[in-house]
């Protein structure tokens, strides 16, 4: 089992680790672009502490997409 943080809240510095230490369960912070290729102009750093604010944008670009 694993607790996922999405959203805005997800990007608060130390979130999962204070949710993990309440619940005593692993948490992961929601990536949508994880396993996605990148152009080399995009700033990985930026994307990393935007992504899980982003995973429903995501999530309806690729509606429809095999």
């Amino acid at each position: 089992d694993h607790i996922v943080l999405a959203g805005g809240c997800a990007a608060i510095k130390g979130a999962d680790v204070a949710v993990q230490d309440r619940t005593q369960v692993n948490v992961l912070i929601a990536n949508p672009f994880q396993k996605m290729a990148m152009g080399s102009r995009v700033k990985q750093q930026h994307l990393a502490t935007d992504a899980p604010a982003l995973l429903i944008a995501c999530g309806l670009a690729m509606r429809g997409v095999d």
